[in-house]
């Protein structure tokens, strides 16, 4: 026998008054307090909204009232029979429901950032955030919902949806992780992706790439995308699309990094064994970035395996590292440890013994982090990073009597001491954050980050003479550095499959050392003399908030929409910044996406560099009351093109026009050890631009694949009080470059690949004229012969174009508990002699009274470069 409800819904509220008092816990536990407080049974169908966080308040209204409080995004009708209330939703069929969680590494539990989670029947999807978590709205049904990543496979589950979900993506890795970049999925994954001029790098592959010395290099990968430039060959500098190395924010795990090089640039500081994912942005920038002008660098390490131990040790050429990671608490905890170090000074150590003149270098660096889950709401990252270079020269060995000595007395012979000449330099990073995670409800993901960055570095001189067995000594020693402490919060939220905002605030300590130290001392007198001349201390405040709003309009066009709101505070003054971002992305074709962009910048740190070439010795100056903060406006205009989905061939072409305002650069016959002058009166100010196209041709599948990248560009400075207010071409203004990059899978045991790079010749200052300058007296020393020179042009000439060849190949065998892969390659195969610097030699055959100079060419390697490196996994 059946009834029907129908009149009855929607009836008169007649439910009684109550107040439950305040309460918070899951909607069942709020029932059973309602139940309790008001004496009715309460009843409602599953398909209703449940949650495990709800608030109850101490008001007085009726028992339909409070449901409706608990039941706020999950609209219902009701049915009263008696003293009882039942509860069903109005349209189950249009009722939607949250799938949320992380999408992680099969083997080690690593979040994966930038994933693409959708449903393939609808094109609904979503991309996981930074620590991999998603967020995606369901309607009720049984769904097919698939997750991709690249270099992995990927994973499908079918999920039947009557309430919110927590399900995690474990992605197990391909066995060819064929893929080079990643700029989204075929044409009929939707993806919440509207960034243009980003790329994402897969790790695997960077650490099979060619390397000088057999030495992997992140930066050296990034530097072959179209529109980068790494300077000088060898450097692993960043010029990206006009702009300097100072432009680029480079951070690990969220902490900025103002030094990238080890052996004054030749590698970068990042040890791939520790490095998980690394994504760059150089065209559009999302407001949760600032701070840059150019591009941003994000790379995150290894969290740690929390299922068990595993670990790498590589045998290098130059360098050897260990990487070890692993669980503290299974499924609870995990740490990851690398360590590399240079052992070139034990090899040079070695070769020099009783050389009258000893030089010596060596790097290290060390990455750690720690995590821990405290439950699945909340977890906590630790992680560290440090580095170290140092390079010195010893000469002009010396032995000298000590007199005076309270042993004399006792010995024949008066007692000696070797004194020397010495030149001597020392830098490096010391990075560290804690970073803590909470999902406050399936929509809302926070995380809350605090920082430190500190970067020194010093250029040491010293000089000893002796003179009838006195002997004294003089030191000259600059020193200098920027040291960071910050704090911020960021909120990602998902109010619906087509809707992302992202919401956050920070601020930066800046603790500047623009100082010059100078220590005289002589040892034949009582006391030594101590100068200090320069030393200041500068500090600025960097405050930001953002808003970034991301969209899509039916399936076809996405807007990524966000304002930047950043002050920096002086001495005496306060600078405030507007930074506007949008990008739009259209479908007009299955196979053709079309995007535009426009960004706008500031930066309020510089970078000022004295030579051609940049060196950690480059000094790290704040905006003052009397400097003002860089700004740079960006837009671009480019496509996407699939012209092969089933071999996915991708076409990218990007065109772009940058301005760039309040660039320092140091005056005309001025430097570091100019003590005449305060050091913001050694500067001057100028603006510039840039505007190019990039090609990016790649193929991502199969046993064949690769990339084909071509930059067209021209970047130009003027600086007022330079080159006679001329306008001149930018330090690396290259017009053409070419970078290919293809890679082959012979067998599971053997792939392969090359690397050739092709750069028109790059601008370099030669000096027109030469004239007598004496150098500068020492204790108890006549002034010596000198020479200075002067150009009456910036950057007036080119230096021949460059290109190289480098080929590699891996042998890999797997073993029951481990795997070891060999790697051999040439650098250079065909023995290019790219220039590194021009210089001009005086010609000694000259007649007397004449003179005539050469200009010749250093090529750093000018033959090739075999290398091996043994590398085994545990």
């Amino acid at each position: 026998m059946g009834t029907t409800c129908f009149p009855l819904y929607a009836q008169k509220d007649i439910t009684p008054i109550i107040n439950p008092g305040y309460s918070t816990g899951s909607t069942k536990k709020l029932i059973n307090i309602l139940e309790v407080s008001s004496g009715w049974t309460i009843s409602y169908s599953s398909r209703l909204c449940m949650s495990e966080n709800k608030t109850l308040y101490a008001t007085s209204k009726t028992l339909v009232e409070h449901l409706k409080d608990i039941f706020t995004d999950c609209p219902f009708d009701y049915i009263i029979r008696n003293k009882k209330i039942i509860l069903q939703p109005i349209n189950p069929s249009d009722y939607t429901y949250i799938l949320s969680g992380f999408v992680r590494d099969k083997n080690t539990g690593e979040s994966l950032p930038s994933a693409n989670i959708y449903n393939p029947a609808t094109g609904m999807g979503t991309v996981s955030n930074n620590f991999g978590y998603y967020s995606l709205s369901l309607t009720t049904g049984l769904h097919n919902i698939k997750a991709s990543y690249v270099g992995y496979y990927n994973d499908s589950l079918y999920i039947n949806i009557n309430k919110d979900t927590i399900a995690n993506f474990n992605l197990q890795g391909s066995l060819q992780l064929n893929e080079i970049f990643i700029k989204g999925e075929k044409p009929s994954a939707i993806l919440h992706i509207t960034k243009m001029g980003s790329s994402i790098l897969p790790i695997e592959e960077i650490r099979k790439t060619p390397g000088i010395l057999g030495e992997t290099d992140l930066i050296k990968n990034i530097q072959m995308l179209p529109g980068i430039q790494g300077g000088s060959e060898g450097f692993s500098g960043l010029y990206v699309r006009g702009g300097g190395p100072d432009q680029n924010l480079i951070l690990l795990d969220d902490v900025p990094v103002y030094n990238i090089g080890h052996l004054l640039g030749f590698f970068s500081i990042f040890n791939a064994d520790a490095v998980k994912h690394v994504a760059v942005h150089k065209g559009s920038f999302p407001a949760r970035y600032g701070g840059r002008l150019s591009s941003v660098i994000d790379i995150r390490m290894l969290e740690g395996n929390k299922e068990k131990i595993e670990g790498t040790i590589n045998l290098g050429l130059l360098s050897s590292g260990i990487s070890l990671n692993g669980p503290v608490i299974k499924d609870k905890s995990g740490f990851a440890v690398s360590f590399r170090r240079t052992y070139l000074d034990a090899i040079t150590a070695i070769a020099q013994l009783d050389n009258d003149e000893t030089t010596n270098y060596y790097f290290f660096d060390l990455n750690a982090k720690y995590n821990h889950i405290f439950n699945q709401k909340s977890r906590i990252f630790a992680n560290t990073y440090w580095g170290r270079d140092k390079y010195f020269t010893e000469y002009n060995f010396q032995i000298v009597e000590e007199e005076n000595s309270a042993d004399t007395e006792y010995n024949d012979v008066s007692p000696q001491k070797t004194i020397s000449d010495r030149n001597d330099a020392g830098w490096g990073n010391f990075v560290s954050a804690i970073r803590w995670n909470y999902i406050i409800n399936q929509k809302l993901f926070s995380n809350l980050t605090a920082t430190y960055s500190d970067y020194k570095f010093y250029i040491g001189v010293q000089r000893s003479n002796q003179n009838n067995n006195n002997w004294d000594s003089y030191e000259q020693r600059y020193v200098s550095g920027i040291r960071d402490l910050g704090i911020k919060i960021n909120l990602d939220y998902y109010p619906s499959n087509y809707h992302m905002v992202k919401i956050g605030a920070g601020a930066i300590i800046h603790n500047f050392n623009p100082g010059i130290d100078i220590i005289q001392s002589s040892l034949t007198y009582s006391a030594p003399v101590d100068t200090t001349l320069g030393k200041i201390n500068l500090t600025g405040g960097e405050y930001h908030t953002y808003i970034e709003d991301e969209w899509t309009i039916k399936n076809k066009f996405r807007v990524n929409a966000g304002l930047r709101i950043v002050a920096f505070t002086t001495e005496n003054k306060l600078y405030n910044s507007l930074e506007p971002r949008l990008s739009l992305s259209y479908d007009i074709l299955p196979t053709t996406t079309i995007k535009t962009s426009y960004s706008v910048m500031s930066q309020f740190i510089h970078l000022v560099s004295s030579s051609n070439v940049t060196l950690p010795t480059d000094l790290w100056l704040p905006v003052t009351d009397n400097i003002a903060p860089m700004n740079s406006s960006q837009l671009n205009i480019g496509a996407n093109i699939f012209l092969n989905e089933q071999k996915n061939f991708n076409l990218n072409i990007d065109f772009y026009y940058k301005e760039l305002e309040n660039m320092l650069h140091y005056k005309e016959s001025t430097g570091f050890f100019d003590y005449s002058t305060y050091w913001e009166d050694k500067l001057t100010i100028g603006n510039g631009d840039s505007y190019g196209m990039e090609l990016l041709l790649s193929k991502s599948k199969g046993k064949f694949s690769g990339w084909l990248g071509y930059t067209l560009a021209k970047s130009t400075y003027n600086f007022p009080e330079l080159n006679n207010g001329k306008s001149f071409p930018a330090k690396f203004d290259r017009r053409h470059s070419v970078n290919l990059s293809l890679n082959y899978k012979f067998s599971k045991k053997l792939d392969g690949g090359l690397m050739w790079q092709y750069g028109s010749g790059t601008p370099i200052t030669l000096a027109s004229e030469k004239y007598y300058a004496p150098d500068y007296p020492y204790y108890n020393t006549e002034p010596g012969p000198g020479y200075s020179e002067n150009a009456d042009k910036i950057n007036g000439f080119r230096m021949p174009d460059f290109h190289r060849l480098d080929l590699g190949i891996n042998f890999s065998k797997d073993r029951t508990h481990t795997s070891r892969t060999w790697s051999l390659g040439i650098i250079n195969v065909y023995s290019r002699k790219n220039p590194f610097l021009l210089y001009f030699s005086s010609n000694d055959n000259d007649l007397p009274g004449l003179t005539s100079r050469d200009l010749k060419q250093l090529s750093l390697f000018p033959f090739p470069i075999p290398y091996i490196k043994y590398t085994l996994r545990f």
